[in-house]
Parts: structure tokens; sequence; C-alpha cells
């Protein structure tokens, strides 16, 4: 998947993108350190499982385990592959006039959902553990007037800034929308500097 045709489909000439975000890379590690525990311990059983059947000469079931044993090994990696493509394209994109989540939902579903600063009521980063404290990552959380209620930005680094960024360019969106003139001035500068479009 190419980022760059994400960005631009999601985003608008004129607006900046401040942050491309994705969960912290010890949130996949994590997972991943789960599988290969989980690998090993089944292969310590097949190899055990054998070397004891080996021994009991009940080797025509030595097949049947080593089959169960690399039907476990296709099941970890499909789930391995799993976790890396909902790590990669879970991606949350701050703009200068939103904030734009794209979220994967499976191999083949991809939901999209963007938030005007105007809407935001609150932000609030949650940091959780001794773990997220080492490694400074955890959870935002934009509170918002629409239909989306939450919008959440899960497992992502340094998420004191990105609260700030965010409660920033929301004072911003509402100074704008309580001062039409600054933003009618902005438009007209555009203008003159660039030609109409």
């Amino acid at each position: 998947m190419n980022l760059d045709k994400i960005i631009h489909s999601t985003t608008s000439t004129q607006e900046k993108t401040y942050a491309i975000l994705h969960r912290h890379w010890f949130d996949l590690a994590s997972r991943f350190i789960l599988i290969v525990m989980f690998l090993i311990f089944i292969t310590w059983c097949a190899l055990y499982a054998a070397a004891y059947l080996n021994s009991t000469g009940d080797t025509q079931l030595i097949p049947v385990v080593y089959f169960l044993t690399s039907f476990l090994y296709l099941i970890a990696w499909i789930y391995s592959f799993f976790i890396w493509v909902d790590y990669f394209l879970d991606i949350w994109i701050v703009t200068s006039a939103r904030v734009v989540n794209v979220e994967q939902k499976g191999f083949f579903a991809r939901n999209t959902s963007e938030l005007d600063y105007v809407h935001v009521q609150d932000v609030t980063s949650e940091i959780q553990g001794i773990i997220q404290t080492l490694f400074n990552y955890g959870d935002v959380y934009v509170q918002t007037a629409g239909a989306e209620g939450k919008f959440m930005f899960r497992h992502v680094a340094r998420p004191e800034k990105i609260k700030t960024l965010v409660m920033h360019l929301n004072r911003q969106a509402i100074s704008k929308r309580a001062h039409p003139n600054a933003l009618i001035k902005e438009i007209q500068d555009h203008t003159d500097h660039h030609g109409p479009e």
C-alpha cells in the first residue's frame, strides 16, 4: 500500500500534514515475542513427543505429530502476517485542518474517518504501566461533539506531545471560526500570491 496515496486522498492540497502516526513499535514487538515463545513451545513439545513415540515403538504416530506441528506453524505465520498488516495499515494523520483515522479491519476491509478541530471538546493522554512509561507511549483520547463521540490514538509514541498538538490546532480552528475576517484575509492573501485556482 502506498502511504502517499492515502495521505493525498484524505487531505486537500492546502492542508499541512504535521504527523503520520502508527502504534508504537513495542506494541508490535511484544506480540511477536509471544508468537516466538509459542513456536518454541510447540517445537519442544513435538520433539519430546517424537522421542517418546520412538522409544515406545509407536513410530507410526510420529508423522501425525509433525503434521500437527506444521499446521500450528502455519497458523502462527498467518497470525503474524495479520498483526503486521494491522500495525502497518492503522494510521492516524494529523493535519492543519483535521485528524484522519485510517483503520484496517481484517485483510480486506478498511475504515477511514475524519474529525474537524472545531468539533473537538476535550483531549486527554494516558500512559499506563511501567512499560509504557519507560518507552513513552500510550493512548490519546479526543472527545468530540459529533456522531463519532471519541477519537482514539492507540499506543502511539509521545502521547503528551500529540495531545498538545491537537489542542493547539483546536484552538486555532476555534479562533478562525470566531474571527472569520482573519480567515477571509488569509484566503485573499493566498489568492493574491497564487492567483485564482
